[in-house]
C-alpha cells in the first residue's frame, strides 16, 4: 500500500468533515508516525497507470507528473544520455517549479545544486506524490537512466532536509509507472561520473 512518509516537521492534514465511524476506521499506518526513518518505504512501481481515485485514497493532496518519454532522444542520436540529461533537467525545473535558476542538465556536476533546489519545492505543501510515467523496460535506455538519476536526487535531497529538520517539509513518495518487472526489485542509478547505486523498489 502506498502511503506518504512524513517527517516530524510536516504539516498535518486537516480533519475531514465526515470522519469515518470508529468501528470502520482503518488502523493507523505504522510507518506514519511523524518521524522519517531510513527504512521507510517511499519508492513504488506499477505496470499500469494510476487514477485520481487511487491517489486520493492513498492520502496524497499534491501530485506532480513527469513522463520519461519526453527525455528520450530520437533513435540513433549522438550522445543520447547527454541529450536526455538536458531535456530531463528542463522538464524537472518546469514541473516542480524550482526557484533559483534553471537546472542545466541531470548530470553529476549539477547534482548538488539540484538537490538544493529540490528541498524548497518539497516544503510548504501537503503530502506530495511524484509520478514518473513510461519508465521503460531497458535500464540502459537514456530515459530510464534519467529516471534513476532523478529519483536518486529526490531521495538524497529528502534525506538531507529531514536530517536538518527543515521546517514544513512535506511527506514525499515516488511512483514509477510502466516499470518492467525486470527492473525490480531495484532501480539502477548511474551518473556520468561513474557514481552508481541501486534503490529498492516496492511493486504495487
Amino acid at each position: 500500500e502506498i502511503k506518504p512518509r512524513r517527517p516530524a516537521s510536516s504539516r498535518p492534514r486537516p480533519a475531514s468533515a465526515r470522519p469515518a465511524a470508529t468501528e470502520d476506521a482503518e488502523p493507523a499506518n505504522p510507518e506514519d508516525d511523524g518521524i522519517f526513518e531510513d527504512n521507510e518505504t517511499w519508492l513504488f512501481s506499477m505496470q499500469g497507470p494510476m487514477t485520481t481515485e487511487d491517489i486520493s485514497k492513498m492520502g496524497f493532496t499534491n501530485v506532480i507528473l513527469l513522463n520519461a518519454d519526453r527525455w528520450r532522444p530520437v533513435e540513433d542520436a549522438q550522445d543520447p544520455l547527454g541529450i536526455a540529461a538536458v531535456a530531463a533537467g528542463a522538464d524537472i525545473h518546469y514541473s516542480l517549479g524550482l526557484q533559483g535558476g534553471d537546472v542545466g542538465a541531470l548530470i553529476a556536476d549539477e547534482r548538488q545544486r539540484l538537490e538544493s533546489l529540490l528541498i524548497p519545492a518539497m516544503c510548504g505543501r501537503g503530502d506530495l506524490l511524484l509520478v514518473i510515467q513510461r519508465v521503460g523496460t531497458d535500464p540502459e535506455d537514456a530515459g530510464t537512466a534519467m529516471v534513476g538519476r532523478l529519483v536518486d536526487s529526490v531521495e538524497s535531497a529528502y534525506a538531507r532536509a529531514s536530517a536538518e529538520a527543515v521546517e514544513d517539509l512535506a511527506g514525499v513518495s515516488v511512483v514509477l509507472e510502466g516499470c518492467a518487472p525486470g527492473l525490480l526489485p531495484v532501480l539502477p542509478v548511474l551518473w556520468d561520473d561513474g557514481t552508481a547505486r541501486t534503490l529498492e523498489v516496492t511493486e504495487v
